[in-house]
């Protein structure tokens, strides 16, 4: 049995070397297809053949070529099309993919896994965790080379999936992960996506979705709304797909009223799901109404993490973890009810003392304040390990209402408990993934505001 790792490659200078390492003893072939429009190469391919001579790789390498009309574009006008260039010329029994700043997590065993399944099983969806925004979506990442000969491709220029026939079997595994790991975030991708969209849309569903999806996460507030309800108008627009852009409208629209339809509307389409009651206590909070917002939080609380074939493919693992456990306290606290809220705390810090006080200083924009708290807790790699608590001005109106729903001092921050790591911290300050283990590692048990940048610089343990 053989193993052909299929990847289509831009500039990739600054990935394809962690990328391939995280492959090393997994594949016997690196198929690479470079599609990088109209834009002259760099060492990407030099890179892998480097790395495939090193680890005894074979390497099959092709350029792909821009259709006529794109071909002054400096990127690439199909991912659907490159992907096929790269799965046609791999040879393994098996093809498998990654991006070019994703890597392979949990696969020791993949080999063996792959000899015990039957001949009947096409395909394999795994994980994709995509850090920073709590979501693992399961990609289809195994497919048998018979498979794709027979037809079984990949279809969507943006946002490719393979075309299976409707019997066709395939298994959902929770292992390997793909874990996307970028160097920096790709501001142009967004663009990128509009215009291979924009060239290629047609009147469907699924890629007015897509449209409007691009438009949200480049924070184009307007065309994602204007496109979201073009999509909602499909009477066949897929489940999870409708899940969402009801979500992402919820976030958009002027009117509170409309977005708590559009939040309703979600609840409606998986009404076992977390994510649209989330928003129904957000849009509460808003309202400084602490019963509606309790209300939900008992009702969000009661439900169970769904099953695999259940949930919409946008699943948010956090609200089933911490970030549903600190909705819910705050939702409690804003309805006067602190004895709930701080069980639910202890029940978010396991029981257990958390290790570190992160006090957050905050004037003026609460908005602003909640978002950064947001940005501390779920960059976190164990958000249960720290205590966040506001520190406000008693002066503050705007700050001193917001500061009811949390953990908060009043003038001046309470005393730090023993065994405790005391960090100080003021809006705008944006960390970095993994934080708390650079503060434990540090060694410094008093970290203020002018001492934290230079311990969240340091290397990672």
């Amino acid at each position: 049995m053989t193993i052909s790792l299929c990847v289509i490659a831009g500039n990739e200078t600054a990935h394809i070397k962690t990328m391939l390492d995280s492959f090393v003893g997994i594949i016997d072939e690196l198929s690479l297809v470079r599609a990088i429009g109209s834009q002259e190469p760099d060492d990407t391919e030099q890179l892998a053949r480097d790395w495939c001579e090193r680890n005894a790789v074979p390497i099959v390498f092709s350029d792909y070529r821009n259709g006529v009309t794109a071909q002054a574009w400096r990127h690439v006008d199909s991912f659907a099309r490159a992907r096929n260039q790269a799965f046609a010329q791999g040879t393994g029994d098996w093809l498998l993919w990654a991006d070019c700043d994703d890597v392979l997590t949990d696969a020791t065993d993949l080999r063996e896994r792959l000899k015990e399944l039957t001949e009947d099983v096409l395909m394999l969806r795994c994980p994709y965790d995509v850090r920073g925004t709590g979501k693992k979506l399961q990609r289809e990442r195994i497919i048998r080379r018979t498979a794709f000969a027979s037809g079984r491709v990949w279809h969507h220029d943006v946002h490719e999936n393979l075309l299976l026939l409707p019997n066709d079997l395939h298994n959902e595994w929770a292992v390997p992960v793909w874990r996307h790991q970028p160097v920096a975030i790709k501001q142009s991708n967004r663009k990128r996506n509009l215009a291979i969209l924009g060239r290629s849309i047609a009147e469907s569903a699924t890629q007015y979705f897509y449209v409007h999806q691009e438009h949200y996460c480049a924070g184009n507030k307007t065309a994602a709304e204007q496109f979201g309800r073009i999509a909602l108008s499909f009477p066949n627009l897929d489940d999870s797909f409708r899940y969402e852009v009801q979500l992402n409208l919820a976030r958009l629209v002027a009117s509170r009223r409309e977005a708590l339809q559009f939040a309703l509307g979600a609840h409606g389409v998986f009404p076992w799901c977390r994510e649209a009651i989330a928003s129904v206590i957000m849009l509460a909070f808003e309202r400084n109404d602490g019963r509606r917002a309790s209300f939900w939080a008992e009702r969000m609380m009661s439900l169970p993490e769904p099953k695999e074939k259940d949930r919409p493919w946008t699943h948010e693992v956090k609200w089933y973890g911490w970030a549903g456990l600190d909705l819910a306290a705050r939702s409690y606290r804003l309805a006067d009810n602190p004895r709930k809220a701080d069980g639910l705390q202890w029940a978010f810090h396991k029981h257990e003392k958390p290790a570190i006080r992160l006090t957050q200083k905050t004037l003026g924009d609460s908005t602003r304040s909640v978002s950064f708290r947001e940005a501390w807790l779920g960059t976190a790699a164990q958000p249960e390990t720290v205590e966040h608590v506001f520190l406000v001005r008693p002066d503050d109106k705007e700050t001193m209402a917001m500061s009811k729903q949390f953990i908060h001092d009043v003038g001046q921050p309470r005393a730090v408990e023993r065994a405790m790591i005391s960090v100080h911290i003021e809006d705008g300050m944006v960390p970095p993934h993994d934080w708390d283990k650079l503060v434990l590692a540090s060694g410094v048990t008093l970290i203020d505001a002018e001492n934290i940048k230079e311990i969240l610089a340091a290397k990672k343990p």
